[in-house]
């Protein structure tokens, strides 16, 4: 690119900086001829301006305001080919250019302007065809990329090693490094220049160069920053098509039992191992809000099926502190995280959100951030103090039997009563409710597997016993 600078040095110009040196490193975007009194109305920003000085006014203090107010149209600078009859410039207006760092330079009014028109043009004409070149080459790469490197931090490298630069990708909200070169480090994200992306990306592309900065760093740098941005938009789009996919499945799962299944599915999703389901109610003040939490960099690997029901964000995740962790953080500090027990084939999936759901109110009326379901188990001791506390108690021990009764048809808490009722006797319990023994034994191992209790131990017997007392006494019982 052509500067002030660069202009003087071409001896075949014979030109001289009379004033205003401190800014001969000005670039020049175009060359304008205007001797009019009011040159600054008819140039733009980066213009040298080119006059006879027959638009000079006379006098002193009047000099002055006529540069002032051209270099507030920031023009480049400006050449005076002094016609005999135009005012000379005063010193008075020298010493202004020196103070305002606006280069006045000096040529002979045999200097025909055209050849310094001539100079300039084909200088930026030039400066454009690297330009373009260089983004041309960039894009060449950017294409080679896409067909060698299957991801993001592949073509990222592929893009650095092009441009002699590290290259890394930064969340803009956490600082939190989110794809990087090899180069790419704790040094580079303190040391580096750091450039938004645009878009809703909530991104930062952090620079910093093998070598010296070169005229061209600007133009490639945007250009690059244009493709990035529509990578990255690419892959907030697929995540929001993998929420909603990840929506649908969660919904499927509430509606079957059939969490066998799915399994594959939550397993190419990177929902592997120990599964809860969580109820989560936000607070609106985190980094993100629930309806872009998958764009939290916590989860651009593994994100959570995430669903919103009467209000509440419903999310099944791994059951690891580290996941439970970052959605909280992510949600807010005043997020309050309701936590079933592991999801089991057996109970499948409603039961586990029906879980965190408890968990969560119970969370709530502790003051808890966060609660796993049973962690806080009421009125095991003594009998529940108030109405919360036993529809609590019941809705830990007995919802499980009552649902479970009222989607299937069964007997499942009859079954329990009359057990309890017997103290256990199997067979004064199979005669009572005229079933066979071994359907005796069927149910209630049924009781076990969706509440996680042993009828038949004292544990058991304990819990279960209290928890119909309260409900009995509380008339929250769905059958006597």
């Amino acid at each position: 690119m052509l500067t002030v600078h660069d202009l003087v040095s071409i001896e075949l110009l014979q030109l001289q900086i009379a004033a205003g040196a401190g800014g001969s490193r000005r670039v020049i975007h175009w060359a304008h001829t205007v001797d009019l009194p009011d040159p600054w109305r008819w140039v733009s920003p980066g213009d040298l301006v080119m006059t006879t000085g027959v638009g000079l006014p006379g006098e002193d203090d009047a000099q002055v305001a006529w540069l002032q107010q051209l270099v507030q149209s920031n023009a480049s600078a400006l050449v005076i080919a002094p016609r005999p009859d135009a005012p000379a410039p005063s010193q008075a207006m020298l010493d202004a250019a020196d103070r305002l760092l606006f280069p006045i330079v000096r040529a002979s009014f045999e200097l025909e302007f055209v050849k310094l028109s001539h100079h300039v043009i084909e200088s930026v004409l030039q400066a454009q065809r690297e330009r373009f070149n260089a983004s041309e080459r960039l894009f060449q790469t950017y294409a080679q990329a896409l067909r060698q490197a299957p991801d993001l931090s592949g073509r990222l490298l592929i893009l650095a090693n092009s441009l002699q630069m590290d290259l890394a990708l930064e969340d803009a909200v956490s600082g939190a490094l989110i794809v990087g070169t090899a180069g790419a480090s704790h040094d580079l994200q303190q040391q580096c220049e750091r450039i938004p992306v645009a878009g809703r990306a909530r991104t930062n592309l952090l620079v910093s160069r093998h070598t010296r900065r070169s005229g061209d760093d600007a133009i490639l740098v945007r250009s690059l920053i244009g493709l990035l941005a529509v990578e990255i938009e690419r892959l907030m789009i697929n995540r929001d098509q993998q929420r909603e996919e990840g929506a649908a499945l969660l919904h499927t799962l509430l509606d079957t039992a059939e969490l066998r299944l799915a399994l594959p599915l939550l397993e190419r999703r990177g929902l592997n191992g120990t599964l809860v389901s969580l109820a989560v109610r936000t607070d609106d003040q985190g980094p993100w809000q629930a309806n872009e939490l998958h764009h939290a960099p916590d989860f651009h690997r593994a994100c959570p099926l995430m669903a919103v029901e009467q209000g509440l964000l419903i999310m099944i995740c791994r059951d690891d502190p580290q996941v439970l962790d970052a959605i909280a953080r992510n949600l807010g500090s005043a997020t309050v995280l309701g936590i079933s027990a592991p999801i089991a084939a057996a109970t499948g999936v409603r039961e586990s959100v029906r879980q965190a759901r408890m968990a969560l109110s119970q969370a709530e009326e502790l003051a808890r951030p966060h609660l796993r379901y049973g962690e806080a188990e009421l009125g095991l001791i003594m009998a529940p103090k108030s109405l919360a506390e036993a529809r609590a108690l019941v809705g830990r021990y007995l919802g499980p039997l009552i649902d479970h009764d009222r989607q299937q048809g069964a007997a499942l808490l009859a079954t329990l009563m009359a057990f309890l009722h017997n103290d256990g006797n199997w067979k004064v319990t199979a005669f009572d409710l005229g079933i066979h023994r071994q359907t005796l034994v069927y149910r209630l191992k049924l009781v076990e597997q969706l509440t996680g209790i042993k009828p038949t131990t004292t544990h058991g017997i304990a819990r279960f016993w209290i928890a119909l007392e309260a409900g009995r006494n509380n008339d929250l019982l769905a059958q006597p």
